[in-house]
């Protein structure tokens, strides 16, 4: 369901209103059906939600939060609880047809509705306590991610973009506590940065807007692989926005000539990921030493080091117009495939099934880099396959969405090289948009400290049964999906609008691609675009 409200939260003195949690103990394995009524109905949901989906939801890492402070703040804040019990008949439940929902997917949506009234009333008496208002707000980005609901999941977690930079300038006016201010520093907007990881890819999210101002420092140790977690989610956020950055720079200059100041930043960039993996070797040799890691433990070590490659090839890459030097990194590409497929082992469940969500960092957004930016087949497909062996909603995306657009890029790309290879190459269908940004011819050889800089990979077989070349006008990026409903791009030929707008449903796969232009002898950008199949 759509939620339409903004979230205006103000701080407030007025007492909070009391909700008992019943202490009778409630058994999760408990067929929801068949409990006589409302009260054990909730009593139960509350107790799957604390025994199954807070695990699954924190990763390991953050079950504090969702077991912890989520249920306080629950005593308090009556919409807190029938959200708690929405996401929890979600969790339990996901695999719903919304045309004829079940009983429990109507309960869970009546829950979710009542959660929503409760917080708009708390809005309009002006007596909600801003933090329950946050916490609020991220149980109802989970509530509509797991149902799929990706735009309504963006559009609140820009709302709570919005909330934190507000309270951030009540707390430099001091009208706000140190421990609330602590809380929010170390437990909420950590959160939110960590979503904005996984989401910069599909959509123009005010990550920056987190980002506080003051350089930070190089890293000398990490004391958990929690801190060492924020910190590359951090890195990883501030290396996306600049290889944006870089994108929107080549844009408006027409040129593949980096500005000064842009290669200033990488290098400085380069330095804090190489402290990074410095800092986190160090800890995972020192938790070595303490004896055998937990499951946990390596699946959580796992995981960063995907980030840690993920970033590194970014970094590496961002400032080249050429798609051609993604080849280099294969390495790179192979290991986060190889540490996913751990990442993704520890995060399965007691019965060897995978959560239907994760809230938080997972492997989708590193093997979905590898699917589109890896050419080499054999490491792709299997970048695809762990991919779709993940929970069914990862942060804001659905999973098997993603993976056929992954997989649809993968084949347009491998379709259009076997023309080319052919000396047959063209256009994906028979007319561009022929809208073009000119570029001048790229320089491969640019050195850089990234390029210098250690990495955990391990060799690449190349005895590749798949082996397809893709040369360099056949590979596609950055990419975007848009409706004929909502327009086409600039420079769409008019027959061609009228022909896709019979169907006002038809998504597009929007993407640029590099041609060479023989004439000229320079490189050119060309945006083009394919229908997908709904």
């Amino acid at each position: 369901m759509s939620i339409e409200y903004v979230l205006e939260f103000e701080e407030s003195n007025v007492a909070k209103r009391n909700q008992t949690v019943c202490d009778a103990p409630v058994q999760a394995d408990h067929p929801l059906s068949l409990l006589p009524n409302t009260v054990w109905r909730e009593r139960r949901a509350f107790a799957y939600y604390f025994q199954q989906a807070a695990v699954s939801l924190g990763g390991g890492l953050d079950v504090h939060f969702w077991r912890s402070i989520v249920p306080q703040v629950c005593r308090s804040e009556p919409g807190v609880w029938d959200a708690i019990i929405a996401l929890s008949d979600l969790f339990e439940s996901p695999a719903q047809d919304p045309r004829s929902p079940s009983p429990k997917r109507r309960d869970a949506l009546s829950w979710y509705s009542r959660s929503v009234s409760a917080v708009r009333q708390r809005i309009q008496r002006g007596d909600i306590d801003i933090f329950a208002g946050l916490i609020t707000c991220v149980l109802f980005i989970s509530i509509e991610a797991i149902q799929g609901n990706e735009q309504e999941a963006l559009q609140l977690y820009g709302q709570g973009v919005h909330l934190i930079r507000t309270l951030r300038a009540q707390i430099a006016c001091g009208v706000v506590s140190a421990t609330k201010a602590s809380l929010l520093e170390d437990v909420i907007v950590p959160i939110f940065v960590r979503l904005g990881v996984i989401a910069l890819t599909i959509a123009h999210l005010p990550v920056s807007g987190l980002l506080l101002d003051n350089d930070p420092t190089l890293v000398q140790e990490f004391t958990s692989l929690k801190s060492a977690r924020e910190a590359i989610a951090l890195l990883s956020t501030e290396i996306q926005l600049f290889e944006r950055t870089c994108i929107e720079h080549r844009h408006e200059s027409h040129s593949s000539n980096m500005h000064p100041e842009l290669m200033d930043r990488q290098m400085v960039l380069s330095r804090r990921l190489k402290g990074w993996h410095t800092a986190f070797t160090v800890l995972i040799e020192g938790l070595h030493a303490k004896g055998v890691l937990s499951q946990q433990q390596i699946g959580t070590g796992a995981l960063l080091l995907t980030y840690y490659e993920m970033s590194f090839v970014i970094l590496a890459t961002c400032i080249s117009s050429s798609h051609m030097v993604y080849d280099a990194y294969a390495a790179n590409f192979q290991n986060i495939v190889e540490q996913s497929s751990i990442a993704i082992n520890a995060l399965a469940r007691s019965d060897g099934t995978q959560p239907p969500f994760t809230f938080e960092m997972n492997a989708g957004f590193p093997l979905w880099f590898t699917c589109l930016r890896c050419r080499e087949p054999k490491i792709r497909r299997m970048a695809l396959a762990l991919f779709r062996r993940g929970p069914q909603a990862q942060g804001f995306y659905n999973s098997a969405g993603a993976a056929a657009l992954g997989e649809r890029v993968m084949m347009l790309e491998e379709a259009l090289a076997a023309r080319a290879n052919q000396g047959k190459a063209e256009s994906l269908r028979q007319e561009s948009t022929n809208s073009a940004i000119e570029n001048k011819a790229y320089n491969l050889d640019h050195d850089t400290d990234v390029s210098k800089a250690d990495s955990s990979c391990l060799p690449v077989s190349q005895d590749s049964e798949l082996a397809v070349f893709v040369p360099e006008e056949a590979r596609l990026g950055p990419i975007g999906i848009f409706r004929s409903q909502d327009g086409f791009p600039p420079g769409t030929k008019e027959e061609d609008v009228a022909k896709w707008n019979q169907r006002r449903d038809q998504t597009f796969l929007r993407f640029s691609r590099n041609e060479y232009d023989q004439t000229s002898d320079t490189w050119r950008v060309v945006h083009d675009y394919v229908p997908i199949d709904n």
